[in-house]
């Protein structure tokens, strides 16, 4: 069963190689989910002829808002935010475990003030899982929690939005106390939980080695800052410099996260890639590689999403370099051609 070999790898407990687990992977999903099936075969690509990872049949984020991707009975269903239920994206995970190791592979390093450490003290302004129990972020948050919090770890967010008593008395205490700590936001909360703290005239100074993690966008809503707004107001109000602001780079259709390696002199804007995640940038139109440092569509492929589609064709617009992924945005009209057509062999071959 694929699924335990690929929880080996992903801990580093195995000798084995990521091309093979991503074949053993891709063969999984062939077998298991009729409408993929069908669009690798109608293409030639089947588990007795694809030979490299890169050559299996990507899967657009857009199949995830039409069909049900699932190689087995899911555990864990997730939905994207938004207020369109057509237009939502819905990731049916049977391998929870899974996303379990992923987050305990990868956070500690990438996000945590001392790595392995149990007791440290985190503010998360994202939904816990009982106000969101469908969002694959809060499942992450939660897990985050419950692995490394300290007794004074929970959640600053109400049903109206950041719950400023609580945040002015977790900073508080970290401030008296002197321990680093660590704050999950999304980009939205943190903007709002700085401007009631700046209408209150209140500025913090988080101990040194405190961190921010900071992930999403604002959906659409029409107050937004830029990243370099952010990370000077972080700084004059919480007390956190930029190079301890880790942001995550993750999707609802994805089950690994990537990161900036902020914490260990990586730039802010780039994101490094797990050992068992592999991106690649594709033209959007062709969906060819496209030049070295050129522009395209994101495509990544995690062994993490077993349960679903490994090689995933994301939306968004980025740049690879050695450093890793540099986002550019999302893409928008004729960009997404190439993603369209693949989004439609498959969701058409799955209505059929």
């Amino acid at each position: 069963m694929p699924v335990e070999r690929i929880a080996r790898f992903i801990g580093g407990t195995t000798g084995e190689g990521f091309e093979a687990l991503a074949l053993d992977a891709f063969a999984h999903q062939y077998e298991r989910q009729e409408a993929y099936r069908a669009v690798c075969e109608r293409g030639g690509a089947t588990p007795d002829t694809v030979r490299r990872w890169e050559d299996v049949p990507l899967v657009p984020t857009l199949a995830y808002k039409r069909l049900r991707l699932a190689s087995e009975a899911p555990r864990e269903i997730f939905r994207s935010s938004g207020t369109s239920a057509p237009e939502r994206s819905v990731h049916h995970h049977p391998y929870p475990e899974l996303y379990r190791r992923t987050i305990e592979a990868s956070f500690p390093t990438f996000a945590l003030p001392t790595t392995g450490t149990a007791e440290t003290p985190i503010l998360s302004l994202i939904p816990s899982r009982d106000q969101l129990p469908d969002s694959s972020l809060s499942f992450m948050v939660d897990h985050v929690l419950a692995t490394w919090g300290d007794a004074t770890s929970g959640y600053a967010l109400g049903r109206v939005g950041v719950d400023a008593r609580k945040l002015r008395a977790w900073l508080a205490g970290r401030q008296r106390g002197g321990t680093p700590g660590l704050i999950l936001t999304t980009s939205l909360a943190l903007l709002e939980a700085l401007d009631r703290l700046e209408r209150l005239g209140l500025r913090f100074r988080m101990p040194p080695g405190s961190v921010l993690f900071e992930t999403g966008g604002y959906k659409g809503r029409n107050r937004e800052a830029t990243p370099d707004e952010l990370l000077e107001r972080t700084q004059r109000i919480l007390g956190i410099a930029p190079d301890r602001v880790v942001r995550e780079y993750g999707m609802t259709e994805l089950t690994s996260q990537l990161y900036t390696a902020s914490l260990s002199g990586g730039p802010a804007d780039v994101y490094v890639a797990p050992d068992w995640v592999r991106i690649r940038v594709l033209d959007a139109e062709t969906l060819a590689p496209a030049p070295a440092g050129e522009p395209g569509l994101v495509a990544i492929f995690d062994l993490a999403n077993l349960g679903s589609a490994t090689h995933v064709l994301t939306e968004d617009v980025g740049s690879l370099s050695a450093a890793g992924l540099r986002l550019v945005g999302r893409a928008a009209g004729a960009e997404l051609r190439g993603c369209s057509l693949a989004a439609e062999e498959l969701t058409g071959v799955g209505a059929g």
